[in-house]
């Protein structure tokens, strides 16, 4: 049985097609972009700053911890949607360029994954709670535990700013190869919706 008009607008609205990525990886991606950013830009006013009320207020209004674990939850829903929609995603060339292209988005979930789930084992193993607003959602634990606060101090920032570097390099080729619009444009509603 086809499916009707208006249903079918509505699907490639928030799936992906092979022209265009769909209003649910759209959104997930400029989520993602976003909270990274965000990140990047509290870290940047610490160091820079220093201890101020300025980035005190940051700190209260994207808490580091908490936005980490958005991040993590936020990287698996992408990873679940991804594998749903995998066979109808725009196609990436079968060229070095595109391989390598489909090999650096892949290492952004191993990335996001990796630097988030750090994050918050050093969190629990240095007794630290993590706190979402002021709400307890992780408990720290009751003795610090060197043995997993170790690894996470050593690989957190590193590999954060590997992301960073990544991601820098990610939006100035999606500049320079015009694939900017496969995840800027709306997706066009047809008079059937």
């Amino acid at each position: 049985m086809k499916a009707a008009p208006h249903s079918a607008a509505l699907s490639n609205t928030w799936c992906d097609t092979p022209e265009r990525y769909g209003l649910i990886s759209r959104l997930l991606h400029w989520l993602t972009a976003l909270l990274v950013l965000t990140q990047f830009f509290v870290v940047a006013m610490w160091r820079v700053f220093g201890e101020t009320s300025v980035t005190f207020m940051l700190s209260r209004l994207a808490p580091h911890g908490a936005i980490g674990l958005l991040l993590l939850i936020i990287t698996l829903v992408r990873l679940t949607w991804w594998f749903s929609q995998r066979g109808q995603r725009p196609p990436q060339p079968q060229t070095i360029r595109g391989r390598l292209a489909r090999g650096v988005h892949g290492l952004f979930y191993v990335l996001l994954v990796l630097i988030s789930g750090l994050g918050l084992i050093r969190n629990y193993a240095g007794g630290w709670p993590l706190k979402v607003y002021g709400i307890e959602v992780i408990p720290g634990a009751e003795n610090d535990i060197p043995a997993l606060m170790l690894p996470a101090d050593l690989l957190h920032s590193p590999l954060s700013w590997l992301l960073l570097l990544l991601v820098t390099g990610h939006i100035v080729m999606a500049i320079a190869h015009k694939r900017l619009p496969r995840m800027t444009k709306a997706a066009l509603i047809t008079k059937h919706f």
